[in-house]
């Protein structure tokens, strides 16, 4: 019998990922949290960029500090089901 081969064996289907970070613009902290889709780090690292890009269009230096960046898991079934008080 034959084994099958799968050609494609990475898992590359988009996540939700969870980025906190911190961006010092004209020596202002601002703290951000924010929910960006991509397969992988790399993926998401260049999502935060074009995010920097679309949030301080006026500004020539933006200083990054990565404090948090995980996938975000997802929970089967209704997450609020049950919490509903009048």
């Amino acid at each position: 019998m034959e084994e099958t081969f799968e050609a494609n064996t990475r898992d590359d289907h988009v996540k939700e990922w969870m980025v906190e970070f911190i961006a010092v613009v004209n020596d202002t902290t601002n703290q951000h949290l924010s929910v960006l889709y991509g397969t992988d780090k790399e993926d998401v690292q260049r999502a935060l960029l074009h995010e920097l890009k679309r949030i301080y269009t006026d500004t020539d230096r933006i200083d990054v500090t990565i404090v948090r960046l995980e996938e975000c898991e997802s929970v089967e079934g209704p997450i609020f089901e049950g919490l509903f008080i009048p």
